[in-house]
């Protein structure tokens, strides 16, 4: 692992909204921020969301609850969900971490392999040795995790970043579809194309049974992204 530009972190730590901020310090460096938020903060894209890890769910959600004040955080399989003024923040559930470099080694793609912390002294951050040079080239290289995850999970994410501008290497594309494939079960298959198809559909909307409802993932970037509408600019 290596670690973020100095400026890098620096402008990401000055973005971050200030209650956010301050929980990380608080509880740093057992909680860490890591992901998406990094990717975006470094290539200018829009954020979504912030992604906090920490120790164990009874952690996570007494964070949660701590940030959101006298609202209630809104529970998924995979986090607690606080919707505050500035920013969409998840604190992970599913996926507990005692420090960053082992949750990095879990993530499926190079370009969201980061994290930033506070060490008790000074913000601190680490990222895998590619994450600039495939950010900057928009390359999805894939790391094939071990992890307890949907099996069409990594597919939905290569077509949410298709749709961004990104590519992917054919032997990413293939360990992908390697992974996505390994969630089919035997008595699902047929001889029959469409019903296999079927199944791999099925795989697909148990990550999330609302995803691409209108069916554009498959098409090119458009110059006004459809989810603009809920990503958060800070």
């Amino acid at each position: 692992m290596e670690h973020l530009d100095i400026m890098d972190l620096s402008w990401a730590v000055r973005r971050l909204p200030g209650d956010v901020r301050d929980l990380l310090k608080k509880h740093g460096p057992k909680v860490f921020l890591a992901g998406g938020y990094l990717r975006a903060t470094v290539s200018g894209e829009k954020i979504s969301d912030l992604d906090l890890f920490s120790p164990s769910k009874d952690y996570a959600e007494a964070c949660a609850i701590e940030l959101a004040g006298s609202d209630k955080p809104y529970e998924t399989p995979n986090a607690f969900t606080v919707k505050t003024r500035r920013a969409i923040v998840q604190f992970i559930h599913r996926w507990p971490f005692d420090e960053p470099t082992a949750c990095m080694e879990s993530f499926d793609f190079t370009i969201a392999k980061a994290a930033i912390w506070w060490s008790g002294e000074r913000w601190e951050s680490c990222c895998d040795a590619r994450f600039y040079a495939d950010l900057a080239a928009k390359r999805l290289v894939y790391c094939s995790p071990q992890r307890n995850e949907d099996a069409g999970g990594s597919m939905l994410r290569v077509l949410k970043f298709y749709q961004r501008g990104y590519r992917i290497p054919l032997d990413s594309l293939g360990a992908v579809i390697a992974r996505l494939v390994s969630g089919l079960e035997v008595s699902r298959l047929t001889t029959d194309q469409a019903g296999t198809a079927m199944a791999v559909t099925g795989l697909l909307r148990e990550v999330d049974p609302l995803i691409d409802p209108d069916h554009i993932s498959h098409l090119p970037p458009a110059s006004e992204s459809a989810e603009g509408a809920t990503d958060v600019t800070f």
